[in-house]
């Protein structure tokens, strides 16, 4: 079991296992050592202008997010916690280098300044989870926060951690996934832990002055085209 291990999956299982909808055992795409599917890193992607749209209402930035009659197979919402957000970088480093430990944190977390954030996670079967979360930068922010945001997991293609004193290796990618939005990027983060491998597919999304960060997280592979649908549906809700 790796709690806690990539800020957004809850354990570990067998690949394959009750997952169709999101993991499979095969893809076209290139592999990388730790089996998830990833092209070489690209140049960064550059923002688009901001249409100056800034979302300053939480309330109506969490509406504009998937709800779970939008998701494929069997999801439901995780009720929010309760307790305050802490720092993207707790004091006491999760991880090696320290930085990588904010890598797939709310936007929010990752870059200060926004006017407004919400997110959302829901979990299905087999332990697959699916979190999305948003910011919505002005103009002089938007760019600095996209770029931010790209450069976080190529300085951290390879770091460790370690969780109750369980040691985790962890592996970044980028991932090839269609254009969505203004702007966009996608990566997987793998975490390797005890025999066990738990993956995260993320793509980073520009929508006008919202950034949006949607997570897919499943042991073993998650299929490419999973990700690309939720996003799509993401924008499409956001542009709505």
């Amino acid at each position: 079991m790796m709690r806690g291990s990539l800020l957004r999956a809850s354990a570990v299982v067998s690949a394959c296992v009750g997952l169709s909808v999101l993991a499979g055992c095969g893809s076209d795409y290139e592999e990388c050592p730790s089996g998830a599917a990833c092209v070489p890193w690209t140049g960064p992607v550059t923002a688009a202008p901001g249409s100056g749209n800034v979302v300053r209402d939480p309330a109506q930035l969490s509406a504009g997010l998937l709800a779970a009659t939008d998701l494929p197979g069997d999801f439901a919402v995780v009720p929010p916690s309760t307790e305050p957000d802490g720092p993207a970088v707790p004091e006491k480093a999760l991880t090696d280098p320290p930085d990588c430990a904010r890598l797939l944190s709310p936007i929010s977390q990752q870059w200060p300044g926004s006017a407004a954030a919400a997110s959302v996670q829901f979990a299905g079967p087999s332990f697959a989870t699916i979190d999305i979360d948003a910011a919505s930068y002005p103009d002089t922010a938007l760019a600095p926060a996209f770029d931010a945001l790209q450069a976080q997991p190529r300085r951290c293609a390879s770091y460790s951690g370690e969780d109750e004193d369980v040691r985790i290796e962890y592996r970044a990618a980028a991932l090839s996934q269609p254009s969505a939005g203004d702007a966009g990027t996608a990566f997987t983060v793998t975490a390797t832990s005890e025999g066990l491998t738990l993956t995260s597919a993320t793509s980073i999304v520009q929508v006008g002055n919202t950034l949006v960060q949607v997570v897919v997280t499943a042991p073993e592979v998650v299929d490419p085209g999973v990700l690309s649908d939720l996003t799509a549906a993401q924008v499409r809700k956001l542009r709505g």
